[in-house]
């Protein structure tokens, strides 16, 4: 297969918002590296590659090399005409708890390796099991799965409140969620919290409420159902 001149190619990326905690700040990219920035799950970047030769030239194959891990396939293909250049939208998935920094890899593209810089981001990415429950007034005993899907640890509170719902304009008193211990959730690590919901005695009977409490940076929804007033 025929394929582009081997000379450097040039990328440009957008960058990310804040220095790069896992090294203190950021340092320049070579004037000739890829620079791929995004959370783990999705680094992009714009590569432009010239076709120096007489014919069509395909580009795929990518490929992202970093020392001490394993190769990742990555997104993006094109097929430039003879002396014409490219403009190559290029992504690769790394592990989604790769912590935040700046990460030294190749980039390699059409057989052709090339420096890259990687800018990794916060990922902030939580979820509940169950999502809803039920819950009567005073105190129900929970127990909920908590994962970490991000790149971050995320602490969890030990007492939360959210105000409850009935459909109307005004909302209604806090529901608490207490937990048994406060509990910091690693990346990509699962943990299973006890505690309980205490739902004020004081909300209409007639109607249903309803509470989203926060856990962590995801939601509990919690469902009170009309009772008996007698109760």
């Amino acid at each position: 297969m025929t394929t582009a001149r081997r000379r450097p190619a040039k990328a440009t990326a957008k960058p990310a918002a804040k220095p790069a905690a896992a090294t203190g700040g950021r340092k320049a990219a070579p004037a000739d590296a890829i620079v791929l920035t995004g959370p783990p799950g999705l680094l992009r970047a714009t590569v432009s590659v010239e076709n120096a030769v007489d014919q069509r030239v395909a580009v795929r194959g990518l490929t992202l090399h970093r020392s001490g891990h394993q190769a990742v396939t990555g997104a993006g293909a094109a097929v430039i005409a003879p002396g014409a250049t490219a403009q190559l939208p290029v992504s690769f998935r790394l592990a989604p708890d790769t912590a935040p920094g700046e990460y030294q890899a190749e980039v390699e593209v059409g057989g052709i390796r090339r420096g890259a810089v990687l800018r990794v981001e916060p990922d902030l990415s939580m979820r509940v099991s169950p999502r809803r429950v039920l819950a009567g007034v005073g105190d129900t005993d929970v127990s909920i799965t908590v994962t970490n899907d991000g790149n971050l640890a995320i602490p969890l509170a030990a007492v939360v409140r959210a105000r409850t719902d009935d459909g109307g304009p005004d909302p209604g008193p806090d529901v608490t969620l207490t937990l048994a211990d406060a509990t910091t959730v690693a990346p990509g690590s699962t943990s299973v919290v006890r505690g309980s919901l205490g739902v004020p005695r004081d909300l209409d009977p007639t109607r249903r409420h309803t509470a989203r409490v926060p856990v962590g940076t995801a939601d509990l929804d919690v469902i009170i159902l009309p009772r008996d007033p007698s109760e």
